[in-house]
């Protein structure tokens, strides 16, 4: 897909999907491959407030962290032409899941829960897990985000595939017919 086309189209690419399923990684993957901006949510809240993810949750909660994030969101979703991932809990959020149906290309990054248990087990960076059984977690939250992310443009499973595979594919979806 020409850089030029999606110009055109000036419409931002939206990753959406649990912690874990390589929002990040292969949205910042893509943005290179397309020479387009990238902006992770969770690293511009941290930018913004100056404080760790996990250090807001505990501080403040998830309520207020949701406050911030919306805010940020919308600003992000202001933009033209980049490619943003979403905090696993982004897309709940019905104004925002509303614009971004509407005005962007939605990319849901499907996983297999026990491959987001694995990815997720190591890390301290994931307050939504803090103290819980992972497994147990992932569960409840699918049980809930699932209805919300299948809503998106197009669904990608990235499961059993590495981050090169997925953005080929990726860009073979957004290849105008």
């Amino acid at each position: 897909m020409s850089k030029k086309r999606l110009n055109q189209a000036k419409k931002n690419i939206v990753f959406l999907g649990h912690m874990g399923s390589g929002k990040s990684t292969i949205g910042r993957g893509l943005s290179k491959k397309l020479g387009l901006e990238f902006y992770d949510v969770d690293k511009e809240i941290e930018s913004e407030t100056g404080q760790k993810i996990t250090k807001i949750f505990d501080k403040v909660g998830e309520k207020v962290f949701r406050e911030v994030e919306k805010k940020i969101i919308l600003k992000l979703l202001d933009k033209e032409s980049s490619i943003i991932a979403l905090g696993g809990g982004g897309f709940e959020n019905l104004k925002i899941r509303k614009l971004i149906l509407k005005e962007s290309i939605s990319l849901w990054l499907k996983c297999d829960l026990n491959i987001l248990e694995k990815r997720c087990k190591l890390s301290k960076k994931r307050p939504l897990l803090k103290n819980k059984n992972i497994k147990l977690e992932f569960l409840r939250l699918d049980k809930i985000r699932k209805k919300n992310y299948s809503k998106a443009k197009f669904t990608i499973d990235v499961s059993k595939k590495n981050k090169y595979q997925i953005i080929r594919e990726i860009i073979e979806v957004l290849r105008p017919e």
